[in-house]
């Protein structure tokens, strides 16, 4: 599977929550750590239960004033503001340059409001191409519009918070989750993984080289009368951006229809038999190629390819410059007889 966006949870995926305690505790005191966690959850089960919508710093300020009525308001406000500057996983920074380098957009999707977002990773240093807020839509994860934020198709979601996973999964994506000893999502993730580094790990293995058996050819592509084609490397199947690859077949004693492929340029290699190409207006010249041979047809080229052989059929990888399944047939009164060409290659002519 070929992924475009690996779309980030922020808080406990990328940045480290557990990481505030000791930056609270000269505000908090030695027990920072427990009013840490009991701030998260009383944050969390804010969102997941409250039925008007609240910027998270609200749903922050207001968790942290139910379990430590006992701070003052400026003390408070203090931590509330240690949430714009959360430490880093230490595998964050280099798992998005690694991301980057694969040519694979980078992006945030998180409860936090956008100035949240934009402090903390700014803060982190972490360099992102995207940033998704449920301020979008004013309503929190696991809510099914928040997840539509981002596109289901080439699109991994992380997340280290299984419920989050959860959500994401039971909304229609491609979830990879961090294992990290909190509870897991309820049901199975695409992928169970324990650090970032993992994830570009995955997406690299994804993304590198990909091999198409000779058996695993897709005949559902346009055809042209007297030919049979079959693709191999499209952008569906391994993610080519700029070229298209397959086979093509014509039987013994057979001929393709007149035809050209727009704006495309192709290469056809033989493999196997005796190629006649005829080309033209119409179609008034005339060249052979055989095995080992390449053939070269330029872009808007009316063409038509024969099989020169009675006996035998005539086998060719065909390679297009561009995605476009463009086949244009055409209805040409072919010229008779036609012209031989005999190219001469001008760089190795004496």
């Amino acid at each position: 599977m070929r992924f475009d966006l690996v779309a980030f949870d922020l808080y406990g995926t990328l940045l480290d929550v557990s990481g505030l305690a000791k930056r609270l505790e000269p505000l908090a005191g030695p027990g920072a750590a427990d009013l840490l966690a009991r701030w998260r959850k009383a944050q969390l089960e804010r969102t997941w239960k409250e039925k008007v919508y609240e910027p998270f710093g609200v749903v922050t300020e207001w968790a942290l004033e139910s379990v430590a009525p006992q701070l003052d308001a400026k003390t408070r406000a203090r931590m509330c503001e240690t949430w714009l500057s959360l430490p880093p996983f230490p595998d964050a920074r280099s798992t998005l340059d690694s991301l980057k380098k694969a040519r694979v957009r980078r992006a945030i999707l998180s409860n936090g409001t956008p100035a949240m977002i934009r402090a903390a990773v700014a803060a982190a240093d972490l360099e992102l191409d995207e940033i998704r807020s449920v301020d979008e839509v004013r309503a929190y994860k696991p809510d099914p519009r928040v997840y539509a934020l981002l596109p289901r198709e080439r699109t991994l979601f992380v997340s280290a918070n299984g419920w989050d996973a959860e959500g994401a999964k039971r909304n229609g994506l491609t979830v990879g989750w961090i294992d990290r000893g909190t509870p897991p999502p309820g049901i199975a993730p695409d992928f169970h993984l324990h650090s970032l580094t993992e994830v570009a790990a995955l997406v690299w293995r994804e993304q590198g080289v990909r091999i198409v058996k000779g058996t695993e050819l897709d005949p559902n592509t346009p055809q042209t009368a007297g030919m049979s084609r079959a693709a191999a490397i499209t952008h569906a199947r391994v993610g080519a951006e700029k070229i298209w690859a397959g086979t093509v077949v014509i039987h013994a004693n057979a001929k393709t229809g007149a035809h050209h492929h727009g704006a495309l340029e192709s290469v056809i290699f033989v493999v196997k038999g005796k190629a006649r190409m005829r080309w033209g207006e119409k179609l008034e010249y005339t060249a052979e190629a055989g095995p080992g041979d390449f053939i070269y047809v330029p872009p808007y080229v009316p063409h038509q390819e024969i099989n020169a052989s009675r006996e035998e059929p005539l086998e060719c990888v065909l390679i297009r410059s561009g995605q476009e399944p463009v086949v244009v047939n055409l209805d040409i009164a072919p010229a008779e007889p036609p012209e031989e060409v005999k190219w001469i290659d001008p760089i190795h002519c004496s």
